[in-house]
């Protein structure tokens, strides 16, 4: 994120924001469909616009391409009625430990700028004042999560933890990713299919109606028209093709310029563009951890949060969203 804000500024972009692989963002709101125009409209003086995240509720569990497959979306707290989101919490939830089986704190976006820093994977920093920051009433970050049964088995490579409740702490932040890995590293795959389903899989049809009619569901077909066509009409193919054309090229040139830099055999070998970006980098940033969690201690960014729970009901804890 760092060289990216570095990128972006030598690039001439006006705008920048961290999305995953499993994320799309959705432009709600916005006139053309477009996330050009959203960002357009937003007032001058504001330096960060916060995208509330819907998490994907699927409701098969042979799902190959979420993208192209899945339209029904849990929407986020702050997009509900307060009295809507308690009222359905315990329903919505389903036996799982939080409103959203993963993050709830949405994504953001910053306008580039002096002193940009990001602040963790779903807000941005600047070292010389506070940001002027907006929420989306309508706009949001599609999260497809655990969208396919082989992301809970894959669940198991992504750390060498013990599968036990304390030791998998040391590698996943939330409730729901901690009981994944260890459903995917003890249980049988019939075993593990059948907790997919009953904690994943959005299978019981009159409860999903009952809380698409409420609100708490949704049902967001563009996005999914939108990939199918890029795919029938062979953008993605192309996209891909050119994508290894140009890495084999930046492959070629680092080789190149390392064999004739014989001043430096010894380091490691890198991408000229890389290694220059992160040297501006590094000579620019400061340590200033931006996120005090509830008990005011320091954090060095903002982490996943999940959703309010009923906990907060009353008011309590709401102040980090």
């Amino acid at each position: 994120m760092e060289m990216a804000i570095v990128m972006a500024r030598e690039s001439g972009m006006d705008w920048i924001m961290h999305l995953d692989t499993d994320e799309l963002l959705y432009p709600g709101g916005a006139s053309e469909y477009s996330i050009r125009r959203l960002l357009a409209d937003v007032p001058e003086d504001v330096d960060m616009v916060i995208f509330p995240n819907y998490e994907s509720s699927v409701e098969r569990d042979d799902i190959k391409d979420p993208f192209s497959e899945v339209s029904m979306f849990k929407k986020n707290y702050d997009h509900l009625p307060k009295d809507t989101y308690f009222g359905m919490y315990k329903e919505a939830t389903r036996g799982n430990p939080n409103y959203f089986i993963t993050y709830g704190n949405g994504k953001s976006a910053a306008r580039i700028q002096d002193h940009l820093r990001p602040n963790g994977a779903h807000r941005w920093h600047n070292y010389a004042k506070s940001p002027n920051e907006i929420k989306l009433e309508e706009a949001a970050v599609l999260h497809y999560t655990y969208t396919k049964f082989s992301d809970l088995t894959s669940r198991r490579d992504r750390c060498g933890c013990k599968p036990t409740k304390e030791d998998v702490k040391r590698c996943f932040m939330l409730d729901f990713d901690r009981a994944a890995f260890i459903i995917a590293s003890t249980a049988s795959e019939e075993d593990m299919l059948r907790w997919y389903n009953e904690r994943v899989v959005w299978n019981d049809k009159q409860l999903n109606l009952k809380l698409l009619r409420k609100g708490v569901l949704t049902r967001i077909y563009a996005p999914m028209a939108i990939v199918q066509g890029l795919r029938e009409s062979g953008v993605f193919t192309s996209v891909i093709a050119a994508a290894v054309d140009n890495a084999k090229v930046g492959q070629k040139e680092s080789v190149d310029r390392n064999s004739t830099d014989h001043d430096h055999e010894d380091e490691p070998r890198t991408s000229f563009v890389a290694a220059n970006n992160a040297r501006k980098i590094l000579n620019v940033v400061e340590p200033a951890p931006a996120y005090r969690d509830k008990d005011g201690g320091a954090s060095a960014a903002v982490p996943p949060l999940s959703p309010p729970g009923l906990d907060d009901a009353r008011g309590e804890g709401l102040a980090r969203w």
